[in-house]
This record gives structure tokens, C-alpha cells and sequence, in this order.
């Protein structure tokens, strides 16, 4: 009888045992495909103090990291509040003081913003493709250039608009460009145009460059075998494609959504720049080789045959972000805010780079410097070569990329 006792008591045991080390082995296990991949914009990446928010709906509650805003949703700041949300990819509004604000769309094509009060810096990646508008009392901006904007609307409802760097266009009709270290004073019917001091700066500067700066960081911390799982898995989802937007939000859990680019040597518009890309990541050929999404009636561009409608299709079948990357070059070459590739740095097929528009507001020497690149213009876009190893796919990474 003490013989059973003692071998059920062994075997209970040894159960026991191998129980927590499969256990403790599955903690130590990385999660497959543990990122989140959207193109999205209205996510809340960061909160800082009270921030409160009247839903379209009808309720009301506080902003918290991780919440999302839809169109009509009313978000307001309190006196010690701050917020930072998602706008197309690579692209953020963050929200000072005694703000409100709310969206008017959030199609990446045309994002709408509207600014009812307070101070909002944007810092945006943008294009004619990816513009965003934005809505104050009084008047209209439209950034169509990549850079950094700070907007305040005054107690009579006037605006005043500091471009840092880029430019944007302001005023009946859009017409008055506002270029890198100007100030515009944005009334109904009238704008003026005038140098500002950069060295005045608030919280709302101070903590929208680092938060900047952080998040580049955090992209350079991103793991490529579960990013890889994680964008194949989406792509092959019909969850994003080359021609939607300039990049993804990729949220690692922990630590908050970062940017992802698509193309080689991006930069933030602050000028930090970030280690990963879409090139870095070994994609297979094919996601290089997707098609244009199709038109508005439903088809799939055809090939004209000669004169402006070639050149048209010729642009069609370009990526959004080759486009970008083309035209920054032939415009900001030896201007600043373009990396050229180091050829004993990384090789991944891809060339060239984007930083935060041509405009060059100065810097200090501890900022993130550029150097000029030649001039590149293929007529359409030639996508990353593959590896010896064609199983994986993709182009070459760095070598001793994680």
C-alpha cells in the first residue's frame, strides 16, 4: 500500500514539474505575430494629464491611450492636458492646453481636421496624395508638404499658424504659401506673413519633439521575425498595400504604435530618423509586385498606349511613397532633410530617403544632419530584389539585423 501511495505521489510530482516548465518555456517563447498592423487614422497613442471626450453618440467620458476617435468626436483638454493622436501614417497631431478638437475625415487622402481652440502641433508627412486640412473658426489650412506646424486659435477665433519646417497654404483660396520660419496671422479675409521667434517655445513644443524623438527610438527596437509574421499575415488580409499610404502604424505591445516606412532611410520631420522600413523587413516578391487598388468604378487601370494617358499610368503604377521619395530628391537636393544611403551601411535594394520636407529651418550641431543625393527619377517603380535565398523573399537587410 505505501508502495502505491509512493509512486502516485511521484507521478503527481513529475506532472507537476514538466506543467511549469511548459509553462515557464511558453513565457520564454515569443508570441507569433504579436504586432498590430493598421493604416488607420483617430488612434490615441499617448495622454498626459486630463483629457476628456464627447463622443458623437452622446457620451462622455475621459481619453485614454488606446482609445480611437471617430469623425464627430469632440476631444478637449483640461489645464494640465495633452494628447497625441495617429493621423495617416507617419503623421501626428498632439494637442496642447485647453484645446478641442475633432475630425472632419479621416481618409487618409484627405484627412480634415477641425480646431475649435487651444494650440495643436502637426507633425506630418504629407503629399498632394496624403494632405491634411485643417479647419479653424475663421479660416482654412492645408498642409500638403512634410514638416512640422504649430496652430493656435486666438481668443476672437483668428488663427496663427508657425511653420518649423515645410509649408503650407493658408487663406481665401488656399493661395498664400507660408514657408519653413514664418508666421502667419490668419484673420477672415486677410492673412500676414512675418518672420517668428523660434526660441519662444512651450511645453507643447518641448513635448512634441520628444515625443518625436521617442518614437523613433522606439521604432529601431522593433523585432523582425514576429513584424514580418505580423505584416504578412495583414497583407495577406487585405489589411494594407503599397499604393494605400506612405507606410503602417505598427502598435508593439508595451510600448505604443510607431511608424513604419515604406521606402529606405525615412526620417521623422523632426529629423530623427527611423532603422526600420518595409525593405528591412524580407518581404516576398509578391507584396512588392501587388497590384494598384483598383479605380473608383471598380476596374483595374489599363495601359494607355501613347502621349499623357502613358505618363498617367506611368504615375499610377507608382508607389505613393516612391513618388514622395522622387520628388523630395530632385527638390530638396543639397537643401537638407535627405539621407543619402551609405553603401557600407545597409542593403536592401531600396535607395534614397525623406525627412521633414525641403525647407530648411536651422539647427543646432547636436540635430540629426543631411546630405545631399543626386537626383533620382525612375519613370516608374522598380521593386526590392530578392535573395540568393528565395524562400524568404524580399531584399537584403543589414547584416546582424535582428
Amino acid at each position: 500500500m505505501r508502495r502505491k501511495w509512493l509512486l502516485a505521489f511521484l507521478v503527481g510530482l513529475l506532472a507537476l514539474f514538466c506543467a511549469v516548465s511548459a509553462t515557464a518555456q511558453t513565457e520564454k517563447t515569443p508570441t507569433i505575430g504579436q504586432y498590430i498592423i493598421s493604416a488607420k487614422a483617430g488612434g490615441v497613442n499617448s495622454v498626459e494629464g486630463k483629457v476628456s471626450v464627447m463622443r458623437r453618440a452622446g457620451t462622455s467620458g475621459l481619453l485614454l491611450q488606446g482609445d480611437e476617435i471617430q469623425i464627430g468626436d469632440r476631444v478637449t483638454t483640461g489645464d494640465d492636458g495633452m494628447a497625441e493622436v495617429l493621423l495617416n501614417p507617419g503623421s501626428f497631431l498632439r494637442i496642447g492646453h485647453n484645446t478641442s478638437f475633432e475630425f472632419g475625415s479621416t481618409d487618409l487622402e484627405n484627412l480634415k481636421v477641425n480646431l475649435k481652440a487651444g494650440s495643436a502641433i502637426f507633425e506630418v508627412i504629407a503629399t498632394e496624395d496624403f494632405k491634411v486640412s485643417v479647419k479653424l473658426p475663421q479660416s482654412e489650412i492645408q498642409l500638403t508638404n512634410s514638416g512640422v506646424f504649430r496652430i493656435d486659435v486666438l481668443a476672437d477665433g483668428s488663427g496663427r499658424l508657425s511653420v518649423l519646417k515645410g509649408k503650407a497654404f493658408v487663406g481665401p483660396g488656399l493661395t498664400t504659401q507660408v514657408a519653413a520660419g514664418r508666421t502667419a496671422a490668419i484673420v477672415t479675409g486677410g492673412v500676414s506673413v512675418s518672420k517668428f521667434n523660434k526660441s519662444s517655445i512651450d511645453d507643447l513644443d518641448v513635448w512634441s519633439k520628444n515625443r518625436s524623438k521617442e518614437l523613433a527610438s522606439l521604432n529601431d527596437h522593433l523585432q523582425r521575425n514576429s513584424l514580418r509574421n505580423s505584416l504578412l499575415g495583414s497583407f495577406n488580409n487585405n489589411g494594407w498595400n503599397l499604393y494605400h499610404s506612405l507606410g503602417l502604424w505598427v502598435f508593439s505591445p508595451g510600448r505604443g504604435w510607431v511608424f513604419l516606412p515604406f521606402g529606405y532611410g525615412w526620417s521623422s520631420p523632426y529629423g530623427y530618423e527611423y532603422g526600420w522600413d518595409l525593405y528591412r523587413c524580407q518581404m516576398p516578391v509578391y507584396v512588392w509586385n501587388s497590384y494598384p487598388p483598383p479605380t473608383s468604378s471598380g476596374g483595374v487601370t489599363s495601359l494607355p498606349t501613347r502621349g499623357d494617358n502613358k505618363a498617367r499610368h506611368q504615375r499610377e503604377q507608382t508607389p505613393p511613397f516612391q513618388r514622395l521619395e522622387n520628388t523630395v530628391r530632385a527638390e530638396s537636393r543639397g537643401n537638407g532633410g535627405i539621407r543619402s544611403p551609405d553603401p557600407t551601411e545597409r542593403r536592401r535594394g531600396g535607395d534614397g530617403s525623406i525627412s521633414g520636407g525641403s525647407g530648411g529651418s536651422s539647427t543646432r550641431s547636436s540635430e540629426p544632419k543631411s546630405s545631399p543625393v543626386p537626383v533620382y527619377t525612375p519613370p516608374i517603380f522598380v521593386p526590392a530584389p530578392p535573395p540568393a535565398d528565395t524562400t524568404r523573399g524580399g531584399s537584403k537587410g543589414k547584416p546582424g539585423d535582428r
